[in-house]
């Protein structure tokens, strides 16, 4: 179980598993730098439990703290379930909503 993020231009790939048990390392709160707006490319997620809704939640923050627009693309369902029995769906900038 793993997890990578790279970027491209202005968007950001998120790559792996979303989990409690991949992100426990801190080294996965250092989030890239980015220049501009942000799409955050979820396409390649494998798997997303709660800990993985709060890892995005907080990625959101991170860029919109700096003044950065985010939109978040190729959501995986697993990640809007969650988000949605957890009252967070608005939470998330979704670029289909």
């Amino acid at each position: 179980m793993t997890m990578s993020m790279s970027v491209q231009g202005q968007v950001l790939t998120v790559t792996g598993d979303l989990d409690r048990f991949v992100l426990g390392n801190t080294k996965h709160y250092q989030f890239p730098a980015v220049s501009g707006d942000v799409t955050v490319d979820l396409a390649k997620v494998t798997s997303v439990d709660t800990a993985g809704l709060a890892w995005v939640l907080k990625l959101v923050g991170f860029y919109k703290s700096r003044q950065q627009a985010v939109l978040i693309s190729n959501e995986p369902q697993q990640l809007i379930a969650l988000a949605s029995i957890s009252n967070a769906l608005n939470l998330l900038p979704l670029k289909n909503s």
